[in-house]
């Protein structure tokens, strides 16, 4: 079964600057949990949290639902692990200004997402963003 992520975005002036930096349709991301009722994200003021899909959904004004081919057994315990663990506020400010940033126990929401599908080199995990992911991303059919 294949991870599913949900890709986001709004008009608020974070969104748009992160997506201008990126050059990414998203500028937030989070992962389904298994009973389909949560989102596992990482947010700048709390870190990695499993918050319920609804009040996730509220924050945004364009979502889309996707899979990532990967193992997703091992990404939800890999997500599940990761909830309470600090902001990668220092990643993110090395895409920004493109220096090099070492892997640590943090995450911001594309480079937790990415860590979980195990489908990226450990070593540029950090410099992920929302166009990395949404490249190897399929879209969910809804019938």
């Amino acid at each position: 079964m294949n991870m599913k992520v949900i890709f986001t975005r709004n008009n608020s002036v974070a969104s748009i600057l992160i997506r201008l930096v990126t050059w990414s349709r998203w500028h937030h991301c989070g992962a389904l949990t298994d009973d389909g009722q949560h989102i596992i994200e990482a947010t700048l003021f709390n870190g990695v949290v499993k918050t319920p899909i609804r009040d996730f959904l509220k924050r945004y004004k364009k979502t889309s639902l996707v899979e990532i081919n990967c193992n997703d057994k091992f990404a939800q315990e890999f997500l599940n692990k990761q909830i309470g663990k600090c902001y990668d506020i220092k990643s993110v400010l090395a895409i920004l200004f493109r220096v090099k940033q070492k892997p640590d126990n943090h995450w911001y929401c594309f480079e937790l997402i990415a860590a979980a599908s195990r489908l990226f080199r450990d070593s540029r995990v950090s410099r992920i963003t929302g166009s990395d992911l949404w490249a190897i991303s399929k879209d969910i059919k809804v019938d």
